[in-house]
């Protein structure tokens, strides 16, 4: 959750503002059941005199030494603009009371309504509200807005979803995605750490005890393998038309998240503008690869038009203003990608054409190939190296790389050399109809470009477990041998594939470290002559612009060791194949609240080819903080998770330590059955 560095990304520093800006923090905020929570605000000096609408951003990351620097150089820029931005720790994270059960439950989103109450009856406020975020902020914005509170006039949700189940970091077309341990085992990580001593006193040690004793969030997370109602709540798909304030939403093409700008600008009942840029999941004037943008001169006209009533114009921008990339070169890091800025004016784009290619001969073609011809999908299950992360943040090598490697042993159709450019803009539709010799089976479909000189790099990829194929809230399996009529819609994308180029479609029945094997070695049958690739082509239309980027000055920070990150893989003198994640955050003290921090954590990824069983995640977390004249504090947290045929099996453990000394020590075993996964 560290921000970028702004000097790195060519972002401008402003530190004089239209209003001078002030900060208070801690401000706590009570609930209606008596638990105070924690929350910074930024807001003019004078806003009492002259109130201002109120924006939200709530968020577990801890505001003091988890998001710090990151908000720094967005909120008090914002407040300096005449708005009080509270940024406020979630009930049971960071100095708040309570205790995190859950991510998104009806206690949060109650919460959310009472601070958003609290802060249009304060005399600084006009009584207008807004919810803006990232991810789970981004989810709690549209959470929120579903629930209609009467002060509330627009939100800002930048990577968050319509769908908890089909478009987050757990599930993937009704598979699971190893991105889903990853991210418990992350916030397994986070909530073990105490609230600031300096904050909430001596209740720090008591309030850190209770914590450490809570159950990790995979098992959870993994044993609700279908979409039932603990998915669809918070939701926003399920009614459409409880939003009914405007919405921005805002996502990059290597962000886990873009689908979601697709559907909501496709079913949402309230107004609707996107962006889509080349970036990873960070906001865009802090977002890697370049180009950022001026994203906080955009939120300014969006709240000005919607809590201040000023003639911004945002009604009348586009509903759509998407980068269109360019071709690059895959690596596992870009600073940069080469495009252009396209405006959509309407969604669906009036007068764009979809292209439609057929499977046969190995070739993507546009006319048809002969009735009865099949394919046959026996991939042995192996590790796709190139894969990269689904949820990529753009700093570290999370990228997908060069796709040649993992093509092979697929079934890979290509296109002939293309004589002009194609652009593509939007979500690709695959139909295929399939047969499995088992009941459990997933296919997994990548959209790719190959250049000249050989070199593949995906633009999209999809996936389906094939029990899911009416729905992921009533799977069933399949009948051997049985031909199955099915769809997957890929992820969104923004591409030109130039001339010269062509266009390459791989088929397979696996996908990890992305997806967890299926519990068996799997042989499918495609049916070609029943398959067609439809293909969004992005429609003439004028460019975009933007103000360069902005930010508000960094926070005092001193690095006391570099951050770093690697990714490495191997095939081990067993045959194991291994792909390991390492991230250093580095050494960090925070000059204003006298705080040390410095995170590590390892993930790895096992296989032995062609066993699903032997399919392993690993994670360790290494987490020390230090106050000066208060405690010094270390925790470690470990998770594995391993499946057979039958069930999932995670084991944890967690270790603190203060000034050196063990201070709690414990441990979960669990295991949970598979269900068509």
């Amino acid at each position: 959750m560290a921000a970028a560095d702004p000097a790195r990304v060519g972002v401008k520093t402003v530190d004089t503002f239209p209003r001078q800006v002030v900060e208070h923090d801690p401000v706590w905020i009570s609930m209606p059941d008596g638990t105070r929570l924690a929350a910074r605000i930024w807001l003019p000096a004078d806003a009492e005199a002259d109130p201002v609408p109120a924006i939200l951003e709530p968020i577990p990351y801890r505001r003091r030494d988890g998001t710090a620097e990151r908000d720094a150089l967005s909120h008090p820029w914002m407040a300096g603009h005449g708005y009080a931005v509270i940024r406020v720790d979630l009930r049971g994270s960071g100095d708040s009371d309570g205790v995190l059960e859950d991510e998104y439950l009806a206690q949060e989103q109650a919460d959310g309504l009472a601070v958003l109450a609290w802060a249009a009856a304060q005399p600084w406020c006009t009584g207008r509200t807004g919810v803006y975020g990232i991810s789970w902020g981004g989810f709690a914005a549209l959470q929120i807005a579903a629930l209609k509170p009467p002060s509330l006039g627009a939100i800002v949700a930048v990577g968050a979803t319509h769908d908890r189940f089909a478009e987050d970091i757990h599930f993937k077309g009704g598979c699971l995605l190893t991105e889903n341990p990853s991210w418990a085992s992350y916030m397994f990580a986070y909530q073990s750490r105490p609230p600031d001593p300096n904050i909430v006193g001596d209740r720090w040690r008591d309030i850190w005890m209770d914590r450490l004793t809570r159950k990790p969030l995979t098992t959870r997370w993994i044993e609700r393998q279908t979409r039932d109602a603990y998915w669809r709540h918070g939701s926003v798909c399920e009614n459409w038309r409880a939003i009914q304030v405007p919405t921005l939403s805002v996502s990059g093409w290597v962000d886990g998240y873009v689908n979601p700008v697709f559907e909501l600008l496709e079913n949402a009942q309230a107004p609707v503008k996107a962006l889509l840029g080349p970036w990873g999941h960070r906001y865009p004037h802090i977002a890697r690869p370049h180009p950022a943008i001026g994203f906080l001169q955009e939120v300014l006209r969006w709240w000005d038009r919607w809590l201040k009533d000023l003639p911004t114009g945002v009604e009348d921008d586009p509903a759509l203003r998407a980068y269109i990339q360019e071709p690059y070169v895959p690596v596992p890091s870009a600073p940069e990608r080469e495009g252009r800025w396209l405006s959509v004016p309407a969604w669906p784009p009036v007068g764009s054409l979809t292209r439609v290619l057929y499977l046969t001969h190995r070739r993507l073609s546009a006319e048809a190939g002969p009735t009865g011809e099949t394919a046959v999908l026996a991939d042995p299950l192996r590790t796709a190296f190139g894969a990269g992360r689904w949820l990529a943040f753009g700093e570290g090598p999370e990228l997908s790389d060069d796709q040649r490697a993992d093509d092979a042993g697929c079934a890979v159709f290509d296109t002939r050399t293309l004589h002009e450019p194609m652009s593509l803009l939007g979500r690709p539709e695959l139909r295929l109809s399939v047969a499995s010799d088992r009941p459990l089976a997933q296919v997994v479909a990548r959209l790719c470009a190959v250049a000249a000189n050989g070199a593949v790099r995906r633009l999209s990829w999809g996936v389906l477990n094939l029990a899911h194929r009416d729905g992921s809230d009533k799977p069933r399996r399949l009948q051997s041998g049985r031909l199955y009529d099915t769809m997957i819609r890929l992820d969104g994308l923004g591409d030109t594939v130039a001339a010269g180029e062509r266009l390459r479609l791989v088929l397979s029945s696996s996908y990890w470290p992305m997806i967890w094997p299926s519990p068996t070695q799997t042989r499918l049958t495609i049916r070609l002559d029943q398959c067609r690739l439809a293909l969004p082509t992005a429609s003439d239309g004028a460019e975009s612009s933007f103000e360069p980027p902005e930010a508000s000055p960094p926070l005092a920070t001193t690095k006391l060791s570099a951050a770093r990150s690697t990714r490495s893989a191997e095939v081990a003198d067993d045959g194991e194949e291994r792909v390991q994640v390492n991230d250093d955050r580095g050494r960090v003290r925070f000059e204003a609240i006298r705080e040390v921090k410095h995170e590590v954590s390892r993930e790895t990824w096992r296989l032995r080819p062609g066993d699903p069983s032997s399919a392993v995640y690993e994670s360790e977390w290494r987490i020390a903080m230090s106050w000066d004249g208060g405690p010094s504090v270390d925790t470690v947290t470990r998770q594995t998770v391993t499946a057979d045929a039958r069930r999932f099996r995670v084991t944890s453990c967690l270790e603190a330590q203060e000034h050196g000394t063990s201070v709690a020590s414990y441990e979960w075993d669990d295991e949970v059955d598979r269900e068509f996964i």
